[in-house]
């Protein structure tokens, strides 16, 4: 993908292309989570921000894959919901809910207890891997709100 991207900014007017195909892609993004909010069971989402830790910064690059995700405190540790982005959306508001279950009998508002990690993956895929960066709330119920998520510790 990267290679089309920089074909494509190297044509003529290529700047101009990558900038509507990036607003293009965030309109899609924001209409998605839209959609999402609006099948979500709101007293249930948890939400905060994430940052990465300044003594962190020179171990990733800004294309490097950045998970968020809420899982059981107990019990499966397939995620309940989840999300992805960019090292170069840091620091990032999130929300995560029912909207975004990874499987629909598996969602937040069904468990009493839940951690949300946010996680730099060195691989681009979302199970921990020794080298990867993250960071995780405490064990909170869901519908906390305000939590401060800092990506400050490498996977051994």
């Amino acid at each position: 993908i990267q290679s089309a991207l920089d074909l494509l900014a190297a044509q003529p007017d290529g700047a101009e292309k990558l900038a509507e195909l990036e607003r293009r892609q965030m309109q899609a993004e924001a209409d998605l989570q839209a959609e999402r909010l609006a099948a979500s069971n709101p007293e249930a989402a948890v939400s905060g921000k994430v940052s990465l830790s300044p003594s962190l910064e020179g171990k990733v690059k800004p294309s490097d894959t950045v998970f968020i995700l809420a899982r059981a405190a107990e019990g499966p540790k397939m995620p309940l919901a989840a999300f992805r982005k960019q090292v170069k959306d840091l620091p990032m508001e999130f929300t995560l809910d029912d909207s975004m279950a990874m499987q629909p009998q598996m969602k937040i508002s069904g468990f009493n207890q839940v951690v949300v990690v946010a996680r730099v993956s060195k691989s681009g895929t979302p199970m921990a891997q020794s080298g990867d960066l993250e960071g995780k709330s405490e064990i909170i119920e869901p519908g906390t709100k305000g939590l401060d998520i800092m990506i400050d510790t490498v996977v051994p």
